[in-house]
């Protein structure tokens, strides 16, 4: 018997697996589409069309990532009850289809679609209503989470306003911060913010472009690197990254 159960608890972990990827790659074309055809109005037509591409890359990314967020909850999940392991799949999957389009969209043209943000939020409230891992985070901390997930982006964004005269970030970030906070709880939220803020760190030194300074004296301009605070870099893919790492900190 213990053969048996063996047996049949790795068939119920690869048939979780499989289904993970499964789903996000299921999903992955509809959302993208979902994504663009929101934010059409504000980008142009060259950048439609390249938002309609899905490179390889994503195709392979994609089930290999569902497939990791599904591999660390699987301690979670009982294994036993068929409805609870379909169910953690089917949300895994649908979260890594809905990190992946707000990546590649906010990395493209620097907006975050409401219809993804507002799915990340919904997906995260339903996942814990039906009590699916990470079983720490209960409905109550994802709601308690989304509410501050937003509102205090929202607040560090308007101090960066008021004492730098800088929009440090949009309406979409807090929206998609407020779908981390829903999936994550709000005691999840200072990791995934402190791994959002290195990856925005790297990804803004990786990408700092020089800047023509004039001299006034001399009439020669010189080339410099721009400050690193002045560097304009879309926060969706660091959220995104802090997200997967905090999701797997749990698991």
């Amino acid at each position: 018997m213990t053969i048996l159960a063996e047996s049949h608890l790795q068939t119920e972990t690869i048939t979780a697996l499989v289904m993970a990827a499964a789903v996000a790659l299921i999903v992955l074309k509809p959302l993208a589409a979902l994504g663009r055809w929101s934010i059409l109005r504000w980008i142009t037509e060259d950048m439609a069309a390249r938002l309609k591409r899905l490179p390889a890359a994503w195709w392979i990314t994609t089930p290999l990532l569902a497939t990791l967020m599904c591999s660390v909850m699987l301690p979670q999940t009982n294994l036993n009850q068929s409805s609870n392991l379909i169910a953690m799949a089917l949300f895994t999957g649908l979260l890594t289809g809905l990190l992946i389009n707000l990546t590649r969209i906010d990395a493209a043209c620097r907006l975050l679609p409401d219809p993804l943000t507002g799915l990340l939020v919904a997906t995260g409230l339903t996942a814990h209503g039906l009590n699916l891992p990470p079983v720490d985070i209960s409905l109550a901390d994802g709601l308690i989470g989304c509410i501050l997930g937003y509102s205090l982006l929202w607040l560090i964004a308007l101090l960066f306003k008021k004492f730098r005269n800088i929009d440090a970030m949009g309406r979409g970030d807090f929206a998609m911060s407020a779908g981390l906070g829903a999936w994550l709880g709000w005691q999840s939220i200072p990791m995934a913010w402190m791994v959002a803020s290195l990856a925005g760190i790297l990804f803004a030194l990786l990408g700092r472009k020089p800047q023509q300074v004039n001299n006034a004296e001399t009439a020669v301009g010189t080339v410099s690197p721009r400050p690193l605070w002045d560097a304009e870099i879309p926060f969706g893919p660091a959220l995104a990254l802090g997200t997967i790492a905090t999701w797997v900190h749990l698991g």
